[in-house]
């Protein structure tokens, strides 16, 4: 299950700002076929505050991790994902009050996992 961290977002956004946008970005991960991904049970999205406020909402990354490695997630089908990731959350941005005069700068860095390197769930 690939982990979709969203660093730097503005502050004061509310709930269902934070809902409907890890809904959006649950959806751009299950429009790549590639991935299998089944909706948001398929995704974890997090958005973790940063220290370091006077940063906040001039720029945005994105962060996937725990991305299984798989044959069919190639580079190119892994590029896919980050510019679908990057466009749904620049789009979504741009809905919301900005803090500043300036548009925001998204990055997004995918990062395979090789279960083989540790892996352990609870799941059945």
């Amino acid at each position: 299950m690939p982990i979709i961290k969203v660093w730097l977002l503005p502050k004061g956004l509310e709930d269902n700002q934070l809902n409907c946008l890890r809904y959006e970005i649950a959806k751009a991960a299950e429009s790549i076929p590639e991935l299998g991904l089944r909706g948001e049970q398929d995704v974890t999205c997090l958005f973790p505050q940063d220290l370091m406020p006077y940063r906040h909402g001039t720029e945005v990354i994105i962060e996937v991790t725990g991305l299984f490695e798989k044959p069919q997630r190639t580079p190119e089908v892994l590029q896919r994902l980050a510019e679908a990731l990057g466009t749904t959350v620049s789009e979504q941005l741009s809905k919301f009050p900005h803090p500043y005069d300036q548009e925001t700068k998204v990055e997004c860095f995918i990062q395979s996992f090789n279960p083989a390197q540790g892996f352990w769930t609870s799941a059945a």
